[in-house]
């Protein structure tokens, strides 16, 4: 038997995916935010979106710059993460308050996050205000991994990235499976 929910907590359905941390850079300023809702948008070629609130500082940096930097945290730093979420980086340095060190771009004026195991580089090509969110659509110029970290695809049983459930519940995968086509 299923049960009615909120329409509102019906986005959370849609959930998991990884919570990200998005850095972002215009004239001198670095932020970072918090971020659950991300997703691949086409392979040819690579997009990714992020969707920000309009009351974040992020969408007008990323707005101005035309550039953003998907850092992807392990478990070990959800309080780091959830500290980036709650502050506004109009009152704070959040690389210099929660001790997260700021490495220059490769590709983009963008830092990326030196704790973080992974970053997607990304220049934005397209944008649309969406209720109270900013969807911007960005084109992956560059992207890393820490090595130990990656064959194919993450290796969950090293690395341990966040997934948002929705309010205050994470969860984190633990196991790849593996089906072939048959």
């Amino acid at each position: 038997m299923k049960t009615k929910i909120e329409n509102l907590k019906g986005l959370r359905l849609l959930n998991p995916g990884p919570l990200v941390l998005i850095t972002s850079k215009y004239q001198g300023k670095s932020n970072i935010v918090t971020a659950a809702w991300t997703s691949p948008v086409s392979h040819s070629p690579p997009l990714i979106s992020i969707s920000l609130s309009t009351k974040k500082l992020s969408h007008i940096l990323i707005g101005n710059s035309k550039e953003f930097t998907v850092n992807i945290p392990s478990i070990e730093l959800i309080d780091k993460v959830l500290l980036c979420g709650s502050e506004s980086g109009r009152n704070v340095d959040k690389f210099k308050a929660y001790k997260l060190k700021e490495v220059k771009g490769k590709k983009v004026v963008s830092p990326s996050i030196k704790e973080c195991f992974a970053f997607l580089e990304c220049k934005v090509i397209d944008s649309f205000l969406c209720g109270d969110h900013y969807l911007f659509i960005g084109e992956i110029v560059h992207c890393e991994i820490e090595k130990d970290y990656y064959n194919d695809c993450i290796d969950v049983e090293k690395v341990k990235f966040i997934n948002h459930l929705g309010g205050p519940c994470f969860t984190y995968p633990e196991k790849i499976v593996e089906k072939k086509r048959e």
